[in-house]
């Protein structure tokens, strides 16, 4: 009987060696960590730029008695609060980001985000005697 127990005992390690190479008693492999959610952009501070009501009457105060002043980095938004269509456009390209708006229905926006310190003069297509100073500090 001794030899069979002996017996007993290598079949019962072999197998438990064999399961153990086999991974048959290992822990299945943890599910990979899901890489961090991208980290949305910092908001980007917006300056509004108005063409005034009644703007093409206004001649240089039509986007305002002072020049438009915004700091670098920060979004131009140009809004047209008038009752007919305007343009804004730079008489000098000093300011790369913000050539023209593109004809701005009443009510119409467009935005630049003014990465360049700077200062032109602006006047709308339409209305030529609108003018005025853009300024990026």
């Amino acid at each position: 009987m001794d030899s069979s127990r002996h017996l007993v005992r290598a079949m019962t390690a072999l197998a438990l060696l064999l399961l153990a190479a086999c991974g048959g008693y290992a822990t299945p492999p943890a599910a990979p960590t899901p890489p961090p959610a991208p980290t949305p952009p910092p908001e980007v501070a917006t300056a509004n730029a108005y063409i005034l009501p009644g703007a093409s009457n206004l001649g240089a105060n039509a986007f305002g008695d002072e020049p438009v002043v915004i700091h670098k980095g920060e979004r131009l938004r140009w809004r047209n609060a008038d009752t007919v269509a305007h343009d804004v456009v730079t008489d000098a390209v000093s300011l790369p980001e913000f050539k023209t708006t593109g004809v701005l229905a009443p009510g119409g926006e467009q935005s630049f985000i003014m990465n360049t310190a700077g200062s032109t003069k602006i006047h709308c297509t339409i209305h030529p005697s609108m003018t005025g100073t853009l300024a990026v500090q």
